[in-house]
């Protein structure tokens, strides 16, 4: 897997993209736009259809709802400039 950037990190970096480059139809601009407030509901909301999905045992809603959570947390941390990378090392850190 050398020189491949995982999925994680390359959302993250069309994330920060459209953060320093805003589009007008970009949901993802949109989001931004909206602030926390926004951003923050949206990950509420994710986090319980994660739950529900996860309630009725179903293999790909939880992995379409896991995306939708992980999307959301990307464009909250983007927001408040806190790298992808670091996350990747506080849970580096914990294997230890």
């Amino acid at each position: 897997m050398a020189n491949q950037i995982d999925p994680l990190s390359e959302l993250f970096a069309v994330i920060c993209d459209r953060r320093d480059h805003p589009q007008p139809d970009s949901y993802t601009c949109k989001l931004f736009a909206g602030g926390d407030n926004k951003i923050l509901k949206k990950i509420g909301e994710e986090g319980a259809e994660v739950v529900m999905a996860c309630k009725d045992d179903q293999a790909d809603e939880i992995a379409s709802e896991v995306a939708d959570l992980f999307y959301h947390t990307l464009v909250a941390m983007a927001h408040h400039n806190v790298d992808l990378e670091l996350v990747y090392a506080k849970l580096a850190a914990r294997r230890r």
